[in-house]
Order: C-alpha cells, then structure tokens, then sequence
C-alpha cells in the first residue's frame, strides 16, 4: 500500500500570512528593525524556529524564548480567521482514499492544537492518522516520525512538505520527498537541496508516486 505524509502548516494549511503578522508583531515589540515583508520571510524561516527567530535579530541571552514562543502563539491564535486550507488539498486527499492511498499527517503543531484545527476545518476524517508534538516550540517532528515509522509494515511512502526540514525528516526516515514551493520557505531556497519542488499543492500528483 502506498501512504502519503503530509506536514501540515504551509503545505495543507496557507498560514503563511498569519505567521507573518506574529513575527512582525514581536519585531515591533522587541527589536529596533523594520518588519519582514512575506518575501523576505520565506527567505529567512527555518527549523530550528529558535534560529529563525536568532537570524531576524532575537537575542535570547537577553529575552526569554520560552515566552517568545507563547506570544508568537497567542498572536497566531488571534488570528487564525486569516488562515484557510490551500485551494484543492481536501480533494487531493479524498482521492487518495479512493485510489487506495493512506493519508497521514505529520505537523511540528502540538497535538491537541493539530487535532482542533483538523476538525475546525473538517479534515480530521481524511486521515488515517493525525500526528503532533507535546509542545508550542516546533523543535523537530523527527522522533515522533520516527516512531511512528517504526511501528509500520513494509510499503511505500512519500513525505509531503513544504521546508527544507521536512526534506530532513523524510531523510531520516529514508523516503522520498515532495516539497511546495507557496508555503514558509521560497523556491530557491528549497531548489538549493531538492529538484522534486512543485509550484502547488494540486501539482503533486502529477508526480510518478501517484502512478498505479
């Protein structure tokens, strides 16, 4: 059986702009800078958040990141009404059901967030299974993958992100990867690692893992 792994933020979920209203929020809070425009933020996002937040100029010798995380949190929440899913995903997804595809979904949100916005936004039921971390800091999602993948019967799986961290993970996982070039990171960026980018989600199964 084949099974597609989807990260969720800037993959399924076009959050793009609510993230960059938080950072920028926090940068008029605590820095002596200019705001980020969405270029210039998906030029410089990337995991570890803590050094994406050292590379726009926090200092975290002087501020707590811990609580810089919370407010970044607080600042997305109050503004989720902006965010929405990415236009073709719940068809791409029921789909993959039908041709006998496995959906999964991989996210470095916490758990009970993930689940909340899945239901919110009435895909929690596409999934086979929903997969999140224990905290509101997006370290990495490599031990939970890897966990859950230890648990798996043989097969074939592809990841489906939107960063260079999720083309990491699916290393580490030892599977293919597919990577979006309209979520958190531009397409050179991800071309600097990667040829396998597409433009849109919706491009995705144009690709030869969804031959039969």
């Amino acid at each position: 059986m084949k099974t597609v792994i989807y990260d969720f933020n800037g993959t399924i979920l076009d959050d793009v702009d609510t993230g960059v209203i938080a950072i920028n929020a926090l940068i008029d809070k605590y820095l002596d800078r200019g705001p980020l425009s969405k270029e210039e933020y998906k030029h410089i996002f990337r995991f570890p958040v803590m050094e994406y937040y050292k590379d726009v100029g926090f200092d975290f010798d002087k501020l707590d990141f811990r609580i810089i995380g919370q407010e970044w949190m607080d600042i997305y929440e109050a503004n989720k009404d902006i965010y929405h899913l990415y236009p073709g995903i719940r068809d791409q997804l029921i789909n993959n059901r039908r041709i006998g595809m496995r959906n999964i979904l991989l996210s470095a949100s916490r758990q009970d967030k993930l689940l909340r916005q899945c239901q919110e936004l009435g895909i929690d039921d596409l999934f086979e299974e929903i997969l999140g971390i224990d905290d509101i800091y997006a370290s990495s999602k490599v031990y939970i993958a890897s966990d859950w993948m230890s648990k798996q019967k043989d097969g074939e799986y592809i990841f489906i992100g939107d960063t260079l961290h999720d083309l990491e993970v699916a290393d580490e996982l030892n599977i293919d990867c597919i990577l979006v070039a309209n979520g958190h990171q531009a397409k050179e960026v991800l071309l600097e690692k990667t040829d396998r980018v597409y433009d849109d989600i919706r491009e995705v199964v144009n690709d030869p893992y969804w031959s039969i």
